[in-house]
């Protein structure tokens, strides 16, 4: 009874991650630009040299959810392979949804979803690159935000001709 309801836990994260994405994407298209842009030639830098460009979104209200994607972002910042970029920068999405496993007692743990996805800019429709589903609890935010930091170097890898 207990996994029944994991997995319906885990299908409704995926489902939210796949139509909240989709949702901006729409958006996005909906809403044309109406100002000519201006286009300034700006030279180059190997990703190698700059780091991997990554931008990590959190969805959903519970603290160990917010707590991991927080540690995410910190260890990010702090690599040398990687580089926080904006979103209307050529880079990977990582985007972590996560619920309280227990309503009722949240400080038990969180799970959570994790899709990579790579795009362009924010204006373009991101690919898709992998996903990840887990649990989190105070004991392993630490571990867990190292984990997906390893999961994502090695998709940057897979997809290195990407950037």
């Amino acid at each position: 009874m207990n996994s029944r309801r994991l997995v319906t836990l885990f299908c409704g994260l995926i489902l939210t991650l796949v139509l909240s994405s989709a949702a901006v994407a729409q958006d996005q298209k909906a809403v044309p630009d109406s100002k000519p842009k201006q286009t300034v030639a700006v030279p180059e830098v190997k990703q190698e040299a700059a780091g991997i460009p990554v931008v990590v979104e959190h969805l959903g209200n519970d603290e160990l959810g917010g707590t991991l994607a927080l540690k995410l972002k910190e260890n990010f910042r702090k690599s040398v392979l990687f580089k926080f970029a904006d979103k209307s920068e050529k880079g990977v999405r990582i985007k972590v949804v996560s619920r309280s496993e227990f309503s009722e007692r949240p400080e038990i743990g969180s799970v959570y979803a994790v899709v990579w996805t790579f795009a362009e800019s924010q204006d373009v429709v991101p690919f898709y690159l992998a996903e990840e589903l887990g649990l989190v609890s105070q004991r392993n935010v630490e571990s867990a935000a190292s984990a997906l930091m390893n999961r994502t170097d090695k998709i940057a890898e897979e997809y290195k001709y990407l950037f």
